[in-house]
């Protein structure tokens, strides 16, 4: 039997490390290909590594609550009797400041100095509680396998913490910046840094898409379970205008322009914690009601904190829609690494011309922000306009 080297998968475009979370098998256990063998917190998720083979997990290189970048050998699957390398020599050539296992520095009496306190056992999803509660882990005490701290441990100190009466008065509130909010700021900077942003806005006559979303509504509910939204018109109308245009749906990579195969929209999902962007992949072969579906799936996966890495990774377009807040204009950050990103505003009613008659129509105005480094502004005016004339007969082109 030949010997299998774990590594720590790329499982999105921008990821460059993950912390190793709780191991879910031991070693001397047996495994099977494509069992799961660890839990993965990257960005903001939690997902779960599986065997690459079969065997013997003879050897957990990388500890749990330990942060190691992408493709770090984290575990050895081998036969029982395979003599299998050090572990030191697994690591050689590797970076030993990329491990960085999360240690919690204490203070103690004597003055100046401090000491790294015994990794603490916890799970990701306990640890994900207690940074957005402001716990201090180091003050909780464990319930679960070996003094572990779990979920309930988390939500107890939560409660205890509540019923403390705060300070009579306080100057500032002051939030951490970490978990969701940490990686928003993190992309979002990148972003800015990297792409060329330049926005162009178009104002849309809706008015047969709203005869559309009229008509078929009470089909959607039925066959999807949910009530059909603008957002999912949009998502069948985006994904069917970048057939016609590819360089819309592509992403810079060095110095190269990567063409997708695929279209999968990614839609901006407002938790209270942050924004999370969940995909729907290969949106332009979904019909309406399979759009729905899935959009209602995700957005409840996302606001229970459930949503998996890979439903959340590989987007090639994203819509941000404001509408319901009131919103009439914005412009959205590129999401890298997408090239372009759409924002929505709000329907309207507006007198319009039309025949050279004074109308009442809706309309909605929709602004397209592209990375000039790779679309042109003649390239983003088409793909508005063909936008536009979809969303002009609907009935027609995402029926």
């Amino acid at each position: 039997m030949t010997i299998t080297y774990v590594k720590l998968p790329k499982l999105t475009w921008t990821m460059e490390e993950g912390l190793v979370g709780e191991w879910l098998k031991e070693e001397g256990d047996m495994v099977e290909k494509g069992e799961p063998l660890c839990e993965i917190e990257t960005e903001k998720t939690v997902d779960t590594i599986e065997a690459p083979a079969s065997g013997m997990l003879r050897k957990i290189v990388v500890p749990a609550n330990t942060t190691v970048p992408v493709n770090q050998v984290i575990a050895i699957i081998a036969g029982p009797e395979e003599e299998i390398p050090e572990v030191g020599k697994v690591l050689e050539g590797i970076e030993k400041a990329a491990i960085k296992p999360e240690a919690v520095e204490i203070e103690v009496e004597r003055p100046a100095e401090r000491i790294i306190e015994e990794r603490i056992r916890i799970s990701p999803l306990a640890r994900k509680l207690a940074e957005e509660h402001k716990i201090d882990i180091t003050k909780v005490k464990g319930t679960g396998p070996d003094g572990r701290i779990v979920k309930e441990d988390v939500l107890k100190a939560i409660e205890e913490a509540r019923a403390v009466p705060a300070p009579a008065v306080e100057k500032a509130k002051v939030i951490p910046l970490t978990g969701i909010r940490k990686t928003i700021a993190k992309r979002l900077a990148y972003s800015a840094q990297t792409a060329v942003h330049v926005p162009i806005t178009a104002e849309v006559d809706v008015s047969e898409t709203v005869k559309f979303y009229e008509t078929f509504n009470p089909e959607v509910e039925e066959k999807a379970k949910t009530r059909l939204s603008y957002t999912d018109i949009l998502v069948r109308a985006v994904a069917k205008a970048l057939r016609n245009h590819p360089m819309v749906n592509s992403i810079l990579e060095g110095e190269q322009i990567r063409l997708m195969d695929e279209i999968n929209i990614g839609i901006a999902v407002a938790l209270e914690e942050g924004l999370i962007v969940p995909v729907i992949r290969e949106a332009d072969k979904r019909s309406i009601f399979e759009i729905a579906a899935a959009r209602r799936e995700l957005v409840e996966k996302a606001r229970q904190g459930k949503l998996l890495t890979r439903e959340t990774s590989g987007g090639t377009f994203t819509i941000s829609n404001l509408g319901m807040f009131g919103v009439d204009t914005f412009a959205p950050v590129i999401n890298p690494p997408e090239s372009a990103i759409l924002g929505i505003g709000r329907i309207v009613k507006k007198p319009v011309v039309v025949n050279d008659q004074i109308t009442i129509r809706s309309v909605m105005t929709l602004t397209l922000v592209f990375d000039h480094r790779v679309i042109d502004g003649a390239q983003a005016a088409r793909f508005l306009q063909s936008i536009n004339k979809i969303l002009g007969n609907p009935h027609l082109s995402l029926t």
